[in-house]
């Protein structure tokens, strides 16, 4: 019974088949002897389609300039203030193919900036899925497997829909042989098994259709009812009917046949719509035409529907030309509508010809056709491109005139035109339109909310933002990577209320987190020095066995870098021995992290096991490695181990020593006041073509100043700056200035500093404090209290630079100048200093967050400090 039903079905298909297909031929006919007779025979050699070097021409200048801040941000210069995603949509109009745009971001991953840029890579699966921008995204899915943050399910899940969109049949089953059989949800099961029915294997089809879930009473199959036509028909061909059939219904699978021409016809003009939207991705335009064209002569009604659709296509494809030609063709056939003319808008906005925008929609008015909410969306999309302020807040003032209130979509446009530079005005009036949205905040305009308060750094209107959606349930919609960035960006500013209360709402409204919103969390309690918390953290999704897994070397290595800066070795090797029991691996970056820490707590004989232990699991060290190791051993005082290691790094070829490297050797013969062992690295150095910097400078100065060689301290300042360039920073020049009061030479120390303002060195607090003690201590309380009044931009003797700086210790140095004799001009000084309103004196504020990652103390390149 079965078989003859889908005979028949066949059979009927079939008729239809070949009578739209002799239609078509006759209608064909037709057309070609019309031409012929009015047109002549045509030239039957090559001709090209060409379009207007207008329409050619990209406007690449936002492209290249977004690129360009790229470029910078990878070398840890600057920020993105369009995120990476920016970047990713900038390399690919520039043309840029999907390996070329992988090999930058891994080699960004690899650089100093990896901490900032990683996060970024993780929030591009969401962004590419919501603007189906899959063509990249199983690259960017392999750069996070690769570094330890693989996406959750729902992001493969995404994908496979969207590339079962694309037609991207062999896709779906790559993407689907990346997952655990385990983790396939019914909807992925679905995909997969309507995907491989596209590719003509029924035995895979049957196999996953076998692992869906039995059909209950109000329940809604996971199987589109065209999905399983689609394999019912291909059953039908293979005989195998039956078996199929019974197997759907067992799913509850719903199948809808439609019968006669009409039917017919309705799935023609369905599939030649997906085919249209389809090339219009992929921006072929020619074979979105030729779908088009083929429509048309097939005989079908071509609703107004088929050509915005075709429209549409031609704006994505970016051909303005092709355009206005079909819509003045749908104008002459009466299929003009609201969507046409907005559609139309969006071609002539895209191309920035904004007169004829305007001039389109007065004809749209004037036909009846009033401005809707996407009319004034798309226009003001467009003024948020451009940067134009006055006019974005003129269309939303238009839109509001018109009696038209703002949607979710335009709350999303207008926050996207928000950046550190905007006025307050401005922000606020944004911030009052999301407050004042009739509609349900969306994740999507919740996350873009986010971003925005982020980008601006307004994490106190943040704050008041998620007070105000919490009482409206609005958690229960957010997903975990949008929690993430929110308990990212409260944990660099130190906020950890706001991380723990994040951390709470994504439990109590049963969001599941993933292994990077947990890694997120224990970052954000590491660097404000919780350690402790950050570990029991861990504990707890340990004992967890839904999350265990997420527990991942990232996360270890996270917690590992909390204890080492807070001089934790006991902790240190503790949550080492775990990892280890655990079988979670072991990287470089991991090793480099707890050698790092007995470097700071003077353990290096711990050292060596950890070295045999990398030996032994073939983790190769780096060149972080062996400079991690040289700075511990300088550290701890045993500098001939480490000459020893450093010469095993140079005969084994792998590595040459750097600067940071020469540097830490340098420092070590300084701590020991080695000096001819410093000034013999300082030409081995220079030999090897590693410029110097001003922190190697700093130690020179350091050790030279304690050798009682302060002349050779100033001169050897003098003589690398001119060779390398290089121009002495506030850190030398305190260094220079406490090596003349060690050596009790105060007017050369005057002279420095005399200097230093000639040369336009900005002074700080510390130097200012060096300044005015060492006065005090060569017994010149007057020329203390006058450096106090220069630092304070005061009337003195001595020269300042610009701006109000101040002095590191004022109250200490107070109540020192008062017990010698200065206590009139000290009450003075604080006198004019209250007068003017001029802050002065308290502590100077919390310690630094702790940086996460590999480090090997590159903020102190700048120049040492004196202690």
């Amino acid at each position: 019974m079965a078989f003859s039903e889908a005979m028949s079905v066949f059979s009927s298909a079939a008729y239809e088949v070949v009578s739209l297909v002799w239609m078509e031929l006759a209608m064909f006919g037709v057309a070609a002897l019309v031409y012929l007779a009015f047109m002549g025979i045509p030239f039957m050699g090559p001709k090209k389609k060409t379009i207007s070097g207008s329409e050619q021409k990209p406007q690449k200048s936002a492209a290249q300039e977004i690129y360009r801040q790229w470029q910078q941000a990878k070398k840890g210069n600057g920020e993105l203030p369009g995120g990476l995603y920016a970047v990713v949509t900038c390399m690919r109009e520039l043309g840029k193919p999907s390996s070329q745009i992988e090999l930058e971001l891994r080699t960004a991953l690899g650089g100093e900036a990896s901490e900032k840029i990683l996060p970024g890579i993780e929030q591009l699966p969401a962004a590419m899925i919501r603007d189906d921008a899959i063509d990249v995204l199983p690259m960017v899915l392999r750069l996070l497997e690769d570094f330890g943050r693989p996406a959750d399910v729902a992001t493969y899940a995404s994908l496979m829909a969207a590339q079962l969109r694309r037609r991207d049949y062999t896709g779906v089953a790559a993407t689907a042989s990346k997952l655990p059989s385990a983790s396939l949800t019914p909807k992925m099961l679905a995909i997969i098994a309507t995907a491989a029915a596209s590719r003509k294997e029924l035995d895979e089809v049957m196999r996953h259709l076998s692992l869906l879930p039995m059909a209950e009473e109000g329940s809604r199959c996971a199987l589109s009812s065209a999905g399983a036509g689609q394999i019912l028909m291909l059953a039908t061909k293979e005989q195998r009917t039956d078996e199929v059939k019974a197997e759907l219904q067992r799913i509850g699978a719903q199948i809808k046949e439609t019968k006669g021409m009409e039917g017919g016809q309705n799935m023609d003009v369905q599939r030649s719509l997906s085919s249209i939207k389809a090339f219009a991705r992929n921006k072929d335009l020619p074979s979105a035409a030729a779908v088009f064209d083929r429509l048309k002569l097939s005989g079908v009604s071509m609703r107004p529907q088929v050509y915005n659709c075709y429209l549409d296509a031609c704006v994505q494809c970016g051909s303005t030309s092709a355009c206005l030609k079909l819509f003045e063709e749908m104008k002459q056939l009466g299929y003009i509508d609201v969507v046409s003319y907005n559609t139309m808008l969006k071609a002539y906005l895209a191309s920035n010809r904004m007169e004829e925008a305007r001039a389109l929609v007065k004809e749209m008015s004037a036909r009846g056709f009033p401005a809707n909410k996407v009319t004034y969306n798309e226009l003001l999309n467009a003024k948020v491109a451009s940067r134009d302020r006055q006019g974005m807040w003129a269309i939303v003032d238009e839109m509001l005139g018109a009696g038209l209130k703002v949607n979710l979509i335009t709350c999303s446009i207008l926050l996207k035109s928000l950046s550190e530079r905007s006025g307050e005005s401005d922000v606020a009036r944004v911030m009052a339109l999301v407050d004042d949205l009739e509609e349900s905040i969306d994740e999507v305009l919740f996350s873009s909310t986010v971003e925005a308060c982020i980008r601006i750094k307004q994490l106190g209107m943040l704050s008041q933002f998620i007070d105000a959606q919490k009482s409206k349930g609005i958690f229960r919609k957010i997903s975990a990577p949008v929690f993430g960035v929110m308990i990212k960006a409260f944990g660099d500013a130190g906020n950890v209320h706001q991380v723990r209360d994040l951390w709470a709402q994504m439990q109590e409204n049963q969001v599941k987190p993933t292994a990077i919103t947990i890694g997120c969390v224990v970052e954000a309690l590491v660097i404000n020095r919780r350690g402790e918390e950050a570990w029991q953290l861990v504990q707890e999704q340990l004992r967890c066995e839904d999350r265990k897994s997420m527990i991942n070397t990232v996360v270890y290595s996270t917690v590992l870098k909390g204890f080492a800066v807070s001089k934790r070795i006991d902790k240190v090797l503790s949550v080492y021995k775990e990892m280890r029991a655990n079988s979670i691996a072991c990287n470089t970056i991991t090793y480099n992290t707890m050698l790092d820490a007995c470097a700071k707590c003077n353990a290096m004989e711990k050292a060596a096991q950890l070295l045999e232990d990398m030996k032994e699991l073939n983790v190769e060290p780096d060149i972080i490695t062996y400079s991690t190791i040289i700075k511990g051993y300088c550290m701890s005082g045993e500098i001939d181990l480490a000459f020893s290691v450093l010469k095993e790094m140079k005969s084994d070829g792998h590595f040459e020593p750097d600067e940071i490297m020469y540097n830490s050797i340098l420092d070590g013969c300084a701590r020991q006041r080695q000096v001819t062992e410093s000034l013999k690295i300082l030409d081995e150095m220079q030999a090897s073509g590693i410029r110097p910097s001003n922190y190697t400078l700093s130690i020179l100065v350091k050790l030279l100043g304690n050798a009682r060689r302060l002349g050779q301290a100033l001169q050897i300042v003098e003589d690398l700056s001119k060779q390398h360039g290089l121009r002495p920073n506030i850190q030398v020049y305190t260094c220079m200035i406490h090596a003349c009061f060690q050596n009790k030479r105060f007017e050369r120390a005057l002279s420095v500093y005399e200097s230093m303002i000639q040369e336009g060195c900005r002074a700080d607090e510390k130097f200012y404090s060096v300044l005015a003690r060492g006065c005090l201590q060569l017994h010149h309380p007057s020329q203390a209290i006058e450096v106090m009044r220069a630092a304070y931009k005061l009337p003195s003797s001595m020269s300042s630079g610009p701006g109000v700086v101040g002095v590191e210790g004022f109250d200490e140095l107070c109540s020192k100048l008062k017990a010698s004799g200065e206590q009139a001009a000290v009450e003075a000084l604080t006198a004019e200093l209250d007068r003017r309103g001029i802050r002065h004196g308290g502590s100077r504020g919390s310690k630094a967050p702790i940086k996460t990652g590999p480090s090997r103390d590159r903020n102190t390149r700048g120049g040492a400090r004196m202690s």
